[in-house]
C-alpha cells in the first residue's frame, strides 16, 4: 500500500465524534437475522436427508445457531452443527 492509499484510510478525529467498526450484534440485532438465514439452509436439508441411526433431524433453532455456528467460519459452523446432530458429510468443492 502506498502513502496515498494509507492516508485515505486514516480517520480524521477532527471530523468525527465516534466510529463504529462492528455493527453486527453490537448496534443491530443480527443474531435473529443470521439464525433465520441458517434455518432456511438447515431445515430443508434436515427434512430431506435420509435418516440414519443416532441422527437428530429436528429443526434448527436459535440455540443451535448460538452454540454451533455464531462467531465461527462458515464451514466450521456447518460441520460443528451437523456433527452435533450425528451427521457427517464428505468435504466437496464449492
Amino acid at each position: 500500500m502506498d502513502a496515498g492509499e494509507q492516508a485515505a484510510r486514516v480517520i480524521d478525529a477532527r471530523r468525527y465524534d465516534a466510529v463504529i467498526f462492528d455493527m453486527n450484534g453490537v448496534v443491530t440485532d443480527s443474531t435473529s437475522m443470521h439464525a433465520a438465514a441458517w434455518t432456511d439452509l438447515f431445515d430443508p436439508f434436515l427434512a430431506s436427508y435420509p435418516a440414519g441411526p443416532g441422527q437428530d433431524r429436528s429443526p434448527f433453532t436459535v440455540a443451535d445457531y448460538q452454540r454451533f455456528v455464531d462467531g465461527k467460519p462458515r464451514y466450521s459452523g456447518v460441520a460443528d452443527f451437523l456433527a452435533a446432530r450425528g451427521i457427517s458429510l464428505p468435504w466437496g468443492r464449492a
